[in-house]
């Protein structure tokens, strides 16, 4: 998927800005993963950015606002609309995987992070809250406009879209927290995950499903 700080219209201000937001981004995902939400510092984020610390709130509102922005563009939630428009046209299961596929290889490159900062998310009641209106709720949002879409072209049948989608989204926070927890399978073939789970949504395990 295209990077939109590629944009050739975009103006070099805000290229700049999206290179120094982009900095500091991956400055937190780096000192989020060596300490921790709770201990890393703004300070600390700022040095490793290269900026002031002043610089962090031009950007960002606090650390929690840090990670609600890590975890979205580890989930290219910022595409995630133009993307679930575009595929409304084409195969829904083909989608599927290729969207999930790569999410899956950012999850893989960042999975020290989100094993630093996952504990935070269920142990911290404030954070746990803020994590799901901001990230998980949207993400579901989006899902059940496309499935609801899908249904109404006729692609898929009528099902329970609420449902569906935390079923799906559930299905992935497990494999991710599985493979966190060093389940040897899902380690070495994580790429084929998507695979595998897009069989089980659109095709299931009943044997007439192959035949």
């Amino acid at each position: 998927m295209s990077d939109p700080t590629g944009d050739q219209s975009m103006s070099r201000r805000d290229r700049l800005k999206r290179e120094r937001e982009a900095r500091i981004l991956d400055s937190a995902a780096a000192v989020f993963a060596s300490r921790g939400f709770h201990q890393a510092t703004i300070r600390d984020i700022a040095d490793l950015a290269d900026v002031a610390d002043g610089t962090i709130y031009n950007y960002f509102e606090n650390k929690l606002d840090l990670l609600v922005g890590i975890m979205a563009r580890i989930a290219e939630l910022e595409q995630l609309p133009r993307e679930l428009l575009d595929a409304l046209q084409g195969d829904a299961k083909e989608f599927f995987v290729v969207a999930f596929q790569e999410r899956m290889g950012r999850m893989e490159e960042s999975q020290e992070l989100l094993q630093a900062v996952l504990p935070e998310v269920f142990v911290n009641a404030e954070l746990r809250q803020q994590f799901y209106l901001q990230y998980v709720r949207r993400i579901s949002r989006l899902l059940e406009g496309y499935l609801q879409a899908q249904i109404e072209l006729g692609h898929i049948r009528p099902i329970d879209v609420p449902l569906t989608v935390r079923v799906v989204q559930a299905m992935i926070l497990g494999l991710l927290v599985l493979r966190i927890l060093g389940d040897e399978p899902l380690q070495s073939r994580w790429q084929e995950v998507p695979e595998v789970q897009a069989t089980l949504v659109f095709e299931g395990l009943r044997p007439d499903c192959w035949s």
